[in-house]
């Protein structure tokens, strides 16, 4: 296997280094000191070991953009290892069905890269794997389910903004060795201050928090939004229901029309891709019109 793998920078692979890695080695190379073209606008979350492995080819024509991203990535954190490995020569080892794959920490897929503009998504991808794969996580969620089952509360109804404030809990543990509430600065005596000198001038800030509660009986939700009362969770999804009436009676339409048995049906007697093309067109029609948050 040593002759199928060459290291560069330390903590980029490049399996096997031929065709485009190749070609790239230089550029890869040149990341680790040049100018960040690619993860400048990025919070990358450099607080805990990451995997980074991604799939590319020869014949792909924008997989060198993402070669010199991941190598990017682990040039700007030194927790970031990153695997590339050109299917041309080698097997991947996970499945792939278009190039540039990425995988991370073994469990978060996504494909494609953007060439040029906005890495917004990639850095979701990014944080989605710091949340699941981090080793507090089991432990920091049954943590703040037993206080809100103990204060009849609930959780932010906002997926996307319940997984943001675990990621910041996170970061603070990985920080400081405690979930501190995100939204309230912290005091810290002195740059050198360790981790219980922080915990001594900061322990009302550990989520959950002492002022949680009072918040939540002022503002139907604490500080930073994790913990709402039940009247708080029932106008904000009351609201929703109102607001986007329209893509949720599409998402009937297409429930009332569509289903899996009749597709599996279709495979064994035909006609399964016409059925599913029509499906798909109905699907990109609630794209259009479903809500970002």
């Amino acid at each position: 296997m040593s002759g199928c793998v060459e290291s560069i920078g330390n903590r980029v692979f490049l399996i096997p280094p031929k065709g485009v890695l190749e070609k790239l080695r230089n550029v890869i190379l040149a990341r680790f000191g040049g100018e960040k073209k690619f993860v400048e606008s990025l919070e990358v979350p450099c607080y805990r070991p990451m995997l980074i492995e991604l799939v590319v080819d020869d014949a792909c024509s924008v997989c060198s953009h993402a070669i010199e991203f991941v190598a990017e990535l682990a040039a700007s954190c030194n927790f970031i290892t990153v695997k590339i490995y050109n299917m041309s020569y080698v097997e991947p080892p996970f499945p792939v069905q278009a190039t540039p794959t990425f995988r991370v920490n073994e469990r978060v897929l996504w494909v494609g890269i953007p060439i040029a503009g906005d890495f917004k998504v990639i850095e979701g991808y990014l944080k989605e794997a710091y949340v699941e794969t981090h080793p507090e996580l089991e432990k920091l969620i049954e943590r703040l389910k037993q206080f809100a089952e103990l204060y009849n509360l609930f959780r932010n109804p906002n997926e996307d903004q319940f997984k943001q404030l675990l990621y910041k809990l996170l970061v603070n543990i990985d920080r400081y060795g405690y979930p501190y509430c995100p939204c309230r600065p912290l005091k810290i005596s002195r740059p050198s201050a360790s981790n219980e000198e922080v915990y001594e001038l900061n322990k009302d800030k550990v989520c959950p928090c002492i002022y949680a509660l009072t918040d939540v009986k002022l503002h139907g939700h604490c500080l930073c939004g994790l913990f709402w009362s039940k009247e708080a969770v029932d106008r904000y999804i009351n609201g929703r229901a109102t607001k986007y009436s329209y893509a949720l009676k599409a998402v009937e339409d297409i429930e009332k029309v569509y289903n899996y048995r009749e597709l599996r049906i279709r495979v064994l007697t035909g006609g399964a891709r016409r059925y599913l093309e029509s499906w798909i067109r109905k699907l990109e029609e609630l794209y259009t019109v479903l809500p970002e948050d």
